[in-house]
């Protein structure tokens, strides 16, 4: 008998506990339209699910460049990058919001170990915004395009002796 009560005051429940969610979700949309362009909500994953692309160019002129990328799930294996010529992968960020690309880069001159891409939302909006980080490898160091395409240093190099 106190399952039927309960089964017919089932919907009503369902009703009151999400109300105040779709409350809460058009208060923020009009929020979004008063402030202009759309940014990402730092309350929500921007990376979940999400493709994005990962370049590393070799921009040092006559050298070869060794590459060895690799998340948690995944081995790239070591790749040999010519000059002006670059490695390309493509991924989907996860739910967890764990999703990391460790690379390791080695010429004949030093090394440099980075996270080509990190779940940070920082950096997918500063580097990644258009879901595609360019790392690009010179004699200098390691630099990574901003929003612009603009050359970011990251990097020095680790001398090899």
């Amino acid at each position: 008998m106190a399952a039927q009560g309960l089964m017919r005051r089932l919907p009503l429940l369902l009703l009151l506990l999400l109300h105040p969610v779709s409350l809460t979700m058009s208060v923020a949309s009009k929020k979004k339209a008063e402030t202009g362009p759309e940014q990402p909500d730092p309350n929500q994953p921007a990376i979940a699910l999400r493709k994005f692309d990962v370049h590393i160019r070799n921009g040092l002129r006559m050298y070869l460049l060794d590459s060895h990328c690799c998340s948690k799930d995944d081995d790239l294996g070591v790749r040999v990058i010519y000059p002006d010529d670059e490695q390309r992968w493509s991924f989907r960020g996860n739910w967890l919001g764990s999703t990391n690309f460790h690379c390791k880069l080695e010429w004949a001159y030093g090394f440099v170990e980075f996270d080509a891409f990190a779940d940070d939302l920082n950096f997918v909006t500063s580097f990644c915004g258009d879901s595609s980080c360019v790392w690009t490898a010179k004699q200098d160091g390691l630099y990574l395009a901003d929003q612009n395409g603009q050359l970011v240093f990251k990097d020095h190099w680790e001398l090899v002796p």
